[in-house]
């Protein structure tokens, strides 16, 4: 099967550029011809202005044409997600690209499609058009997929998908810490990943004589804020702030830490630091948004909080308490590390593919 992905730029942050590269690999090495064309441009802190999103966008889908024109290939593979500026883009790719018999997938990192039922007759229109085009959808979660169809999205199509996960570099679990319960915050620093309610809930716990260290890995547009957050509270004995760091260095942290915290109230597909958390052997307190609550089981592989200080603090607490629990879900969570193997979600990938082929 000869495959083209549009992937993200090597620069770029967040789960499409850790999970797509071992898939292609494993594409690869199971005997088809991947060939992969950037698709998805990271800004990171800075934002591109309209002018340069616009160029990249024509640059794009002048990229997949050329390559269409000139390659044949069963699948067109576009990592994207669903919100304004993605409609846009991959409509006009969509448009651009040549006949032929490749079969178009979208694979949502994440998606919004429930705030677009009310859309505007044009971009109803474009919503329409890419769902008339695409041959298959990829969500990360049911309610993702329940959202896709009540837009209009034929049901046929739309399909739960897994996304590679991998922890570079240390597995062994480092000896855990006596004099204070090591917890970790790893996300791109936007209001809606909950690191502010993170360190408003660390903040209770030490008022609440519970000895902590909570380490904040990442950058994004609130960080001088959560860090002026953890000052004013008197937090920096107990908070340190990492930046951006390399994968190798996350997984260091994670085998270092005793329990994730991730209460987010973002729009997630599959989040990849929570299911590297997982994977490394920590036991988790997170929301029950999207694939967690499609994966996890709550007192199994985490604790479901809501995404208030008090009771992120309340969960916290109780697997502080409760060192048998803690350990259990640990366990538990290490089973992820098959799940998400990059050999089986390609396996996964690879049937459906062939589902598209013969449609």
């Amino acid at each position: 099967m000869r495959i083209l992905i549009g992937v993200p730029s090597p620069d770029s942050w967040g789960g499409p550029a850790a999970c797509e590269p071992p898939f292609a690999e494993a594409l690869r090495a199971a005997g088809h011809q991947v060939k992969e064309v950037v698709y998805v441009h990271g800004d990171k802190v800075e934002r591109a202005s309209v002018i340069a999103r616009f160029r990249r966008v024509l640059k794009t889908a002048e990229k997949l044409r050329t390559a269409l024109k000139t390659e044949r290939f069963d699948i067109v593979h576009l990592n994207t997600s669903f919100d304004l500026k993605t409609i846009l883009r991959d409509a006009y790719c969509i448009y651009r690209m040549p006949s032929g018999s490749h079969r178009i997938f979208l694979k949502m990192h994440g998606s919004d499609a429930r705030s677009f039922k009310n859309a505007g007759p044009v971009l109803s229109r474009l919503i329409r058009y890419i769902a008339r085009r695409a041959d298959a959808i990829g969500v990360l979660s049911s309610d993702e997929r329940s959202d896709f169809i009540a837009l209009g999205f034929d049901e046929s199509k739309i399909y739960r998908v897994l996304n590679v996960v991998e922890l570079e570099g240390v597995y062994d679990r480092s000896p855990a810490r006596r004099d204070a319960a090591a917890l970790l915050f790893v996300s791109r620093l936007i209001p809606t990943k909950g690191v502010l309610e993170t360190i408003n809930a660390a903040k209770i716990l030490k008022d609440q004589n519970y000895s902590i260290l909570l380490t904040v890995v990442g950058d994004g547009e609130i960080r001088r804020d959560a860090e002026a957050l953890a000052s004013g509270l008197s937090m920096n004995d107990e908070i340190r702030f990492t930046g951006y760091v390399a994968e190798s260095e996350v997984a260091r942290h994670m085998a270092s830490s005793n329990i994730f915290v991730f209460p987010t109230r973002h729009m997630e597909g599959l989040p990849i630091a929570l299911y590297k958390a997982a994977i490394a052997g920590l036991a988790i307190v997170t929301t029950p948004v999207r694939s967690a609550r499609d994966l996890m089981s709550d007192g199994e592989n985490c604790l479901f909080c809501e995404s208030e200080p008090t009771d992120i603090a309340a969960k916290i607490a109780r697997l502080i308490g409760d060192a048998r629990l803690m350990q259990s879900m640990a366990d538990n969570n290490r089973k992820f590390r098959e799940t998400l193997s990059r050999e089986k979600v390609a396996g996964e990938y690879l049937a459906m593919y062939s589902e598209m082929v013969t449609m």
